[in-house]
C-alpha cells in the first residue's frame, strides 16, 4: 500500500540566505537603535529563524519576552523553533502561552496543529486545525491537513470530506488528489473514484512523490475492466 502522504505541517526551507541575511542585518540595526523595544527582537528572532540560526532566534526572542511578557510574537517565534529542533514539548508549551497572550494569533493554530500532530497528538491536532478553518475556511492547506490528521486516525469518511474540501478550495491541489484516491481504493474498494483521483494527481504534478508506484496502481485498476 502506498502511505499517505503528509507533506504536513511546516512550511518548505528555500534557499533564500541572502534574503535573511538582509533581514538579520535589517532588525540589528533596528535593535540597537530601540533596544529598549520588544518588537525589534521579535522581528530579529522571526529573521535568524528564517536563516536556520535558531539559538540565536530563541535568544532574540527572550530578550523580546524580557522586555515585554505580552510579546505573543516572540513565544510564537520560540515555538517554531523548538519544533525546528524536535524540542515539541517545549514547542507546544511556547505556542499555548503566545495564544493565551493573544487568542487572535489565528496562525498559532496551524503551526500547533502540525506540532501535535509531529508528537502523536492527533485530537489535539484536529482539533486545531478546526480552529483554523472555522476562522478561515479557505486557508490554503487547512482542510488537507485536517484529512490527514484524520486519515491518521483511520476516520476515512471524514478524511475523504477534508480532502474534498480542500479540492473545493484549489481543484489542483495535487496530495489531496492522490490521498483521495487511496482512500478510495484501498478503503472503499471504489475503483472509477480511486482511478480518477490518482491520474489527476499523476497529470498534475510529474514529480508525484511514489510516482512509479501510483502508475502501477493505475495499470492494476485499469486492467480490472
Amino acid at each position: 500500500m502506498i502511505s499517505f502522504v503528509v507533506l504536513l505541517l511546516t512550511v518548505g526551507t528555500y534557499s533564500r540566505n541572502h534574503v535573511w541575511n538582509s533581514q538579520i542585518e535589517l532588525q540589528l540595526d533596528a535593535a540597537k537603535k530601540s533596544p529598549e523595544k520588544a518588537r525589534p527582537y521579535t522581528n530579529l528572532a522571526s529573521a535568524y529563524l528564517g536563516a536556520g540560526i535558531y539559538d540565536k532566534a530563541i535568544e532574540s526572542a527572550q530578550k523580546a519576552i524580557h522586555l515585554d511578557p505580552k510579546a505573543a510574537n516572540a513565544y510564537y517565534n520560540m515555538s517554531l523553533c523548538y519544533q525546528k529542533l524536535g524540542d515539541l514539548d517545549k514547542a507546544i508549551a511556547m505556542a499555548k502561552k503566545a495564544l493565551d497572550l493573544d487568542p487572535e494569533l489565528d496562525m498559532v493554530h496551524h503551526s500547533l496543529g502540525g506540532i501535535y500532530f509531529e508528537n502523536h497528538q492527533y485530537e489535539e491536532a484536529a482539533e486545531e486545525f478546526r480552529a483554523l478553518i472555522k476562522i478561515y475556511p479557505y486557508f490554503p492547506n487547512a482542510h488537507h491537513l485536517l484529512g490527514v490528521v484524520y486519515a491518521g486516525q483511520r476516520k476515512f469518511p471524514q478524511a475523504v470530506a477534508e480532502f474534498e474540501n480542500e479540492l473545493k478550495v484549489d481543484r489542483y491541489h495535487t496530495l489531496a488528489h492522490l490521498n483521495l484516491g487511496q482512500i478510495y481504493w484501498y478503503e472503499f474498494q471504489n475503483r472509477e473514484k480511486a482511478l480518477y483521483h490518482l491520474k489527476a494527481a499523476l497529470m498534475l504534478d510529474p514529480l508525484l512523490p511514489a510516482r512509479n508506484q501510483v502508475r502501477a496502481l493505475v495499470r492494476m485498476l485499469e486492467g480490472q475492466k
